[in-house]
């Protein structure tokens, strides 16, 4: 495998990272590489904006995001819980308006669709709830 290729699929493996430490690994991957100069690399501006793209929520406010609402759906959850869970649906939508906003940026610097980067990075949109 290619360095390129490695690239790209290290590109499709994060798209749902949300680890600190994986990403602070992957940043470091990508400086190094870029700084290589045997071995094409993503621009700065690929880079940054891979890195804001796969910013997910706070770990701790995802963890206890996925906690209410497997409370929710076992029919345990206390009314105070029920509050805190209405309240971190506004916060889910504005970090994936802002991963989108992202997501259109790279699509422009790439000359593509957003479909089609998506595609290119391996991100599967979510499924349309009925």
């Amino acid at each position: 495998m290619n360095m390129q290729s490695a690239k790209l699929e290290l590109i499709k493996m994060i798209a749902d990272i949300q680890s600190e430490e994986l990403l602070d690994k992957i940043r470091q991957f990508l400086k190094e590489t870029e700084t290589s100069p045997l071995t094409p690399s993503l621009s700065r501006e690929e880079t940054g904006l891979l890195l804001k793209i796969n910013e997910g929520l706070p770990e701790e406010v995802q963890l206890r995001y996925n906690e209410l609402l497997a409370k929710l759906t076992s029919e345990t959850i206390t009314e105070p819980e029920r509050q805190e869970l209405l309240e971190l649906p506004p916060r889910v939508e504005a970090k994936n308006a802002e991963r989108l906003q992202y997501l259109v940026e790279l699509a422009q610097l790439w000359s593509t669709t957003v479909d089609e980067a998506m595609d290119r990075l391996g991100i599967k949109p979510p499924p349309i709830i009925q």
